[in-house]
């Protein structure tokens, strides 16, 4: 019988309903915590599940999955969706408060991977200190120094204190001894962007290699990384299971929660957008809309369909050089782009007390799926008469993988076989 088939039959770990309890009063902390003290002392966990009272919340509430050897699991979320607790809990490194978790096996967590080096000492040392919390003697430790070390690229500088290394060197020498460790399950935290590209591929494939042998648990908030690694992937909600399912339909899930509740209190965007302006005494009856390619008021659109923004407004005196733009930010407060009418428009003097009334048609396949945060701009040549930000517009997902904000159409072909394809391989528009 293979061995391998028989062992992939049963999980290397269990998790069971399990759930997480906090409390944000200071009374309520400290009843808390002697419960706790009374069950680590006396090893005994209470009979009753824990309720929710006073001040408590549930961090994480009624998880459940299995995980077998050479499988991944993903969990991911919105921050403060209890990932990296319920990680802690995987870990050992925090009590569930209900459910149970069952480990087959051994387990490590990369969660913290700098907990328990010494400033002081050396990078040497410290790799005897680390190995030692997981449990490798002095001897052991000695026989994979060399790897260790090796795999760290640290060199010469590993005989120098700590406290000289920068995090970067830091995060490579904690991620080489973690890796020698092959335990059975692999807790893994956001630590898969250790150092710059080329170690990151180089841990990378580590972790592939290590995965013939055991399963892990992912947490990160790279989507990418979560689709390519995972096979399973749970998305957590304020504590509870939102979605469980495949890696792609989990990130479509987890993308509707981000484009929902991130954005529209993303402070860092607002900020980055500017002051509103609206001078009545210059203009008035300013409206502006997003629409289909129809003039219908709408709040979504397909990532391939085209759209317009239309804008109206009534000028008090007369405009000698109308300047309307639309400045468009990406959530990570960059400024993206600008939709203007200095591009490719007639020009637009228009005279005091005129109805004047613009259509903007944008086409589909250039803003990545999320939401459009933007602002309306309209100027007499320097002046700003007008500025308030337009309502956000969501584009939906696309059928071909995206990176940052925006696509620019493009077509891949075949140099190497002339005549081999009477198609672009890839056509990202019908039309470039």
């Amino acid at each position: 019988m293979d061995n391998r088939l028989d062992q992939t039959a049963f999980p290397l770990l269990e998790a069971r309903n399990v759930g997480k309890l906090y409390t944000r009063s200071v009374q309520d902390t400290r009843k808390r915590l002697g419960r706790m003290a009374r069950q680590s002392l006396f090893s005994k966990a209470s009979s009753k599940p824990q309720k929710r009272s006073g001040s408590g919340f549930w961090a994480v509430d009624s998880v459940s999955f299995d995980l077998h050897r050479g499988s991944a699991v993903g969990i991911i979320g919105l921050n403060g969706s209890g990932k990296t607790t319920m990680l802690r809990m995987l870990a050992g490194q925090l009590l569930p408060d209900a459910g149970e978790i069952i480990l087959h096996g051994t387990s490590a967590a990369m969660i913290d991977l700098q907990a328990g080096f010494q400033q002081s000492a050396s990078g040497r040392e410290n790799i005897f200190l680390r190995s030692a919390a997981l449990g490798f003697g002095r001897t052991e430790t000695r026989e994979r120094l060399d790897e260790v070390i090796a795999f760290s690229e640290l060199d010469e500088a590993i005989d120098a204190p700590l406290a000289t290394y920068s995090s970067g060197m830091r995060m490579r020498l904690a991620f080489a001894v973690m890796v020698m460790v092959s335990p059975d399950v692999l807790l893994i935290d956001e630590v898969l962007a250790v150092g710059d590209f080329r170690f990151r591929q180089k841990c990378l494939a580590k972790v592939r290699e290590m995965r013939e042998r055991s399963a892990f648990v992912f947490v990160s908030h790279s989507m990418g990384d979560v689709e390519k690694f995972c096979d399973h992937v749970i998305v957590l909600h304020k504590g509870r299971v939102h979605f469980q399912g495949a890696a792609k339909e989990a990130i479509e899930a987890y993308e509707e929660l981000d484009h929902g509740s991130v954005i529209d209190v993303h402070e860092g965007v607002e900020a980055a957008m500017g002051p509103t302006i609206q001078n009545s005494d210059a203009i008035t009856n300013v409206t502006h809309k997003w629409c289909d390619a129809n003039g219908a008021p709408i709040e979504t659109v397909g990532f391939n369909d085209p759209f317009e923004l239309r804008v109206s407004f009534r000028p008090m005196f007369d405009i000698r050089k109308l300047i309307v733009g639309v400045p468009v930010w990406a959530l990570n407060a960059h400024y993206t782009t600008g939709l203007s009418t200095q591009i490719n428009s007639d020009p637009l003097d228009v005279k005091a007390g005129e109805n004047v009334s613009l259509r903007l048609a944008v086409e589909g396949g250039y803003f990545n799926p999320g939401n459009i945060k933007s602002m309306i701009s309209i100027l007499d040549g320097p002046e700003f008469l007008f500025r308030e930000m337009n309502p956000n517009l969501l584009v939906e997902s696309a059928p071909h993988p995206t990176w940052g904000a925006v696509t620019v159409p493009h077509r891949w072909t075949r140099l190497d076989r002339p005549g081999s394809y009477s198609e672009p391989i890839r056509l990202v528009k019908d039309e470039l």
